[in-house]
């Protein structure tokens, strides 16, 4: 099984607009920290997930995923940082708010090219890479921890990607572990 949690939540996942709305902001690879309730969501996870077995724990390198795999696993010692679980560049989107450009273009145009941000298809190639070369290991639970944008591929590589391409109907919930099986 390969269980994959999104990061718990940061001050940017709970931004708070102008209307007292939340209003997410692009993390990408900004290093954010977690908040008091990303660090609650993963004490949550280390004790539903105390009972499993990892052969193999792999981890985003930015400082979210590292401290939400640290407070599940209790150290980051058998943790492998993996650079193709980094989040999506949002390039010139780094810090808007989804409402602040075209969030949902951004998430399912695989034709556009921008100055900066990552396209989603080198994000797919990344993490297929990645799912593709742990499917020939025949590991028994796999976990990682890494985010939203990659959260949103991982989903595509099991489930299908949806038929309009909007990988932003994919996102995961932080704090929350996705369950897939390569059989």
């Amino acid at each position: 099984m390969i269980y994959f949690v999104r990061h718990g939540l940061t001050d940017w996942n709970e931004n708070i607009d102008e209307n007292g709305n939340v209003n997410p902001k692009c993390q990408g690879r900004t290093n954010i920290p977690l908040n008091k309730n990303g660090i609650a969501q993963a004490e949550a996870l280390r004790e539903q997930l105390k009972d499993v077995k990892f052969d193999k724990i792999l981890c985003s390198p930015l400082d979210r995923t590292k401290q939400t795999c640290e407070i599940i696993t209790g150290s980051l010692e058998n943790v492998t940082i993996e650079d193709r679980l980094i989040e999506r560049s949002f390039g010139e989107f780094e810090g808007l708010t989804r409402t602040e450009f075209d969030f949902a273009g951004f998430c399912s145009d695989k034709t556009k090219n921008y100055q900066k941000a990552e396209s989603i298809t080198d994000v797919e190639k990344r993490v297929f890479s990645l799912l593709d070369e742990l499917k020939q290991e025949n590991l028994e639970n796999v976990l990682i921890v890494s985010h939203g944008g990659v959260g949103c591929v991982f989903r595509s590589y099991f489930d299908g990607i949806p038929e309009d391409g909007d990988y932003s109907k994919l996102i995961i919930p932080n704090g929350k572990p996705l369950i897939r099986d390569f059989k």
